[in-house]
């Protein structure tokens, strides 16, 4: 045997022999642990971040006061003023747009009686002017007076309906409004108007208070009218804005 095989069983013995001791000496922990090296761990140097923290069982009582306050509840709001068995009184004024006639001012009043929620009955009297501005030039022509100008008195009686109730959001605060539908009839007291007069129209009633409201009124006002030599039937379109008071009855 050669002195070149010699050595390299000397070799292959040696290495066979140092393989146990090496599997039974444990590794030395040359490195770092894993969790020491990932990002944003404290052990890495890194700030702690807010998930870090531990999850309360409960929210802290003033962050739930803060979120009441600034989260509120849109629901329907309930009614605050009911008109079952109430009376309301209002004083209302604006125009009055004739037909045949020229354009004049209209002021009175209502006192309305709601027998349920939505239906009432309700009797008015307003006071306007009625003139006709074409009959000075007529007047000039012929010589005399073709239309007698003066007051008219219109009292009418009218059923009221109301089938929408609706909130109004002005400002921070919410306006309860009543949708109103009206339907009658009366009598324009002038020497001008034959027979009856028939209205009907829409009402809007806006609650500043529960005892106050804020009411604004179109109609239109049917009847036959004479006027220098016509007669016809009119419409009339009366527009008025007022106040309107709530008595209660306890009805």
């Amino acid at each position: 045997m050669g002195r070149g095989q010699q050595a390299l069983i000397l070799s292959a013995l040696a290495a066979a022999a140092a393989a146990p001791a090496a599997q039974a000496q444990p590794a030395s922990s040359t490195e770092p642990p894993v969790s020491a090296s990932l990002p944003g761990s404290p052990a890495a140097g890194n700030p702690a971040r807010p998930s870090d923290a531990p999850v309360p069982s409960c929210l802290d009582q003033s962050i739930v006061d803060q979120l009441g306050q600034s989260v509120r509840p849109r629901g329907v709001q309930k009614r605050d003023f009911m008109k079952r068995g109430q009376v309301e009184l209002v004083a209302h004024g604006g125009m009055f747009a004739s037909d045949l006639l020229s354009t004049s001012y209209l002021y009175g009043g209502a006192a309305a009686f709601f027998l349920t929620e939505d239906l009432g009955i309700e009797a008015s009297v307003d006071v306007t002017y009625l003139k006709l501005d074409l009959d000075r030039s007529l007047a000039e022509f012929f010589g005399d007076d073709r239309f007698v100008s003066g007051r008219g008195y219109l009292a009418l009686g009218n059923l009221l309906w109301s089938p929408v109730h609706a909130k109004l959001k002005m400002g921070d605060s919410i306006v309860h409004t009543d949708f109103i539908i009206a339907a009658g009839g009366g009598r324009l007291i002038h020497d001008s108007v034959q027979g009856m007069a028939f209205d009907g129209g829409a009402l809007l009633d806006m609650f500043l208070t529960r005892w106050i409201t804020l009411r604004f009124d179109l109609r239109d006002v049917v009847l036959v009218q004479e006027a220098v030599g016509e007669t016809r039937l009119t419409n009339n379109l009366t527009f008025t804005g007022g106040l309107g008071l709530w008595l209660p009855t306890g009805w």
